[in-house]
């Protein structure tokens, strides 16, 4: 039972993303998606930074940081980690989301528009979902050894296995899809012929 209540989680999470990605229209779309980009790096180095400050706080655990042992600090920073990152997660990505000056040039055709929406609400879903990942997990949101295991606890499905096992090829894939999405390119061939 618990089993196929994750599954459900998962899928009803996806759908409020879904659903969120479709009412926020194109422009900011394309806003959250590169703003995961930015936060993916963010998450990273703030998960990889909370363990560094770990490390160096309990080579000497008699120091004091604002009252509190550094040992105390220590186990604080390393048991609340994800937590904090989860937090700068959504804190920056609000900020993103509200105030970024990413100016974006939209087609002027009403049915090019609905095109783009269709393809920018699973883009913009699977950034979210993917820059969660990385939130949640740090490094290991990219270690293939990591994902392989968490894949086999977490999900039942083949299908939540299969996306979860191959997060760097939907990470890279992702970014490609982006770029060639929201990119103009020009191109004119000439010849002598």
């Amino acid at each position: 039972m618990t089993e196929n209540l994750i599954t459900y989680a998962i899928v009803i999470f996806v759908g409020i993303l879904a659903i969120f990605a479709f009412t926020i229209g194109i422009e900011k779309m394309i806003k959250v998606i590169l703003g995961n980009y930015i936060l993916s790096s963010i998450c990273l180095a703030a998960w990889q930074s909370i363990n560094l400050a770990v490390e160096i706080m309990k080579k000497t655990p008699e120091l004091r940081f604002m009252g509190f042992s550094y040992d105390k600090v220590a186990n604080f920073l390393s048991n609340g980690n994800m937590t904090i990152v989860l937090i700068i997660y959504v804190i920056f990505l609000l900020v993103i989301y509200k105030t970024s000056k990413i100016k974006i040039w939209l087609p002027t055709d009403e049915a090019m528009k609905k095109m783009l929406q269709i393809i920018f609400v699973p883009l913009t879903v699977i950034s979210m979902i993917l820059t969660l990942q990385i939130a949640i997990l740090g490094i290991n949101g990219i270690n293939i050894t990591a994902i392989s295991s968490i894949a086999n606890t977490v999900a039942n499905n083949p299908y939540i296995f299969q996306f979860v096992s191959l997060t760097p090829v939907w990470i890279l894939l992702h970014g490609i899809v982006t770029i060639l999405i929201t990119s103009e390119f020009k191109v004119s061939v000439k010849t002598d012929l």
